[in-house]
């Protein structure tokens, strides 16, 4: 979530907001023409509301991706630049992500000799980046981890981090997890009403279980993944954010979990695991209840037309499962994964055909 206002009001609305609490530190704001989209860690209270209104006039509030303040820093070019040639410097990813206080970054083949020469500079530039990470490899369908090469700081993966008012325990080498979808986290979390069943059936370490059970009180949510790992951080969080009361684990393939445990019994189902989601459509059909229910579907998809390509891959798994799309509630590019390829959102309601 996003606070747009005048670039004018942006050191006054930076202020109010770090007092509040309410600002995202770990993004960078960007412009829009006169505008600033500024990070919000979290939805303002009600009477938070009322104190910007009346620090900054009437504002709006939107979602929005934002780079995260490893991803464009003139100064790490800076400090790069007084240590390698500016050929290299212009070859590193500027795309890092930061999780707890450990940084994994990418680099390119002709960077890769000099990653830690690249690892100091980030560190030297960002105090609170214990360790770096360099990422070694492609991730793995079955259970998401993507093989890791220590660089630089302390050696040891796991971390707390911070999103959203949650905290999450995380182990980077037993367990996915991405920052760049805390925007998607909240977008889906904001969408769930009180009384509601929602399977999460690709939960990782719970970003959408428990950020859903921590908004609600009233929620009944079903968590499963297939990395036990996973699931064993799953449970840990959602006991350090006092919601395991609203979430029950589960550990498994999807479908199997599905088909013995959770038949007809989802309101709504999250399926953020896009390069798989196709395969596993049947059963999130099965979960949801008789009538039908809210899906929110994740898949990859390149080109111009990717929006519609997406929607057209969900409207066919459906039909092969005697289902169909009653109502297409919203479609949109959630990240870019590579030049004019996008992961896509699609939010719809599916009914039995």
């Amino acid at each position: 979530m996003s606070l747009k206002i005048p670039k004018k009001q942006g050191e006054n609305a930076i202020r109010v907001l770090a007092k509040l609490k309410l600002l995202n530190r770990n993004l960078a704001p960007r412009t829009a023409g006169d505008m600033l989209h500024v990070p919000l860690s979290r939805a303002p209270q009600p009477e938070e509301r009322k104190q910007l209104d009346r620090a900054l006039g009437k504002q709006n509030l939107s979602h929005e991706s934002f780079p995260s303040r490893l991803q464009a820093l003139g100064s790490l070019e800076k400090v790069l630049e007084q240590q390698l040639p500016s050929s290299i410097v212009q070859l590193v990813s500027k795309s890092f992500d930061v999780i707890g206080d450990i940084a994994i970054i990418e680099l390119s083949p002709t960077a890769e000799p000099f990653e830690k020469n690249i690892a100091e500079a980030l560190m030297k530039v960002h105090k609170n980046v214990k360790a770096v990470y360099s990422k070694a490899g492609p991730i793995t369908d079955n259970q998401r981890l993507r093989p890791l090469h220590h660089v630089l700081g302390v050696n040891r993966t796991e971390t707390i981090h911070k999103e959203l008012g949650c905290r999450f325990k995380i182990d980077i080498s037993k367990a996915f997890f991405s920052p760049r979808l805390s925007a998607e986290h909240e977008r889906v979390a904001e969408q769930v009403r009180p009384g509601e069943c929602v399977v999460d059936m690709f939960a990782g370490v719970g970003p959408f279980s428990i950020l859903i059970a921590k908004r609600l009180n009233e929620v009944r949510i079903q968590s499963i993944d297939a990395n036990p790992e996973a699931v064993k951080l799953l449970e840990e969080n959602a006991k350090m954010n006092k919601v395991q009361d609203r979430i029950k684990v589960w550990t498994g393939d999807a479908r199997a979990v599905v088909k013995n445990n959770l038949l007809g019994v989802a309101t709504r189902v999250i399926m953020n695991h896009p390069s798989r989601a196709r395969e596993f459509l049947e059963p999130a059909c099965e979960t949801l209840m008789h009538d039908g229910g809210i899906v929110h579907y994740y898949t990859f998809a390149d080109g111009s037309d990717s929006e519609s390509k997406a929607r057209q891959e969900l409207s066919a798994s459906a039909d092969n499962s005697g289902w169909k799309i009653e109502k297409t509630i919203a479609i949109h590019k959630v990240r870019g994964v590579a030049p004019m390829k996008w992961q896509i959102a699609v939010d719809a309601k599916l009914t039995p055909a």
